[in-house]
């Protein structure tokens, strides 16, 4: 999807970043992704951060052929073996892609939320 103007000007990424967030989100980066029944999807490799609430947003995920979104609403539970989703690998690997280094704008956000059944909290209104 187009990233036109550059992104939601609410939301950063994690390393452009100037608050706090819980500690479980500060080292994900490079954790694997995991499944509902545990298999790897991929790779975190960036997230989006909602500046106004210091909270993450939206996971890029860097799979073995294309990169997509996961909203943080599926996140079940970070921990050193990874992070782990409630939604099925069909689902994960069926998401819209997104391979920009930008951050994803207000469509793109919205879209991935769509796609796993989440309503977009900085899209509602």
């Amino acid at each position: 999807m187009a990233q036109g103007d550059g992104g939601d000007q609410r939301l950063v990424k994690l390393d452009d970043f100037e608050g706090e967030l819980d500690e479980q989100w500060q080292d994900i980066k490079g954790h694997k992704v995991l499944d509902k029944s545990g298999g790897e999807v991929g790779t975190v490799a960036d997230l989006y951060v909602y500046k106004d609430a210091s909270a993450v947003h939206l996971l890029k995920v860097s799979g073995d052929q294309r990169s997509f979104l996961i909203p943080v609403d599926a996140v079940t539970n970070v921990s050193e073996d990874g992070v782990e989703v409630e939604q099925a690998g069909d689902v994960l690997q069926n998401s819209p892609e997104f391979d920009s280094e930008e951050v994803p704008d207000a469509e793109t956000s919205r879209a991935a939320y769509e796609h796993y059944g989440y309503p977009d909290q900085l899209n509602i209104g």
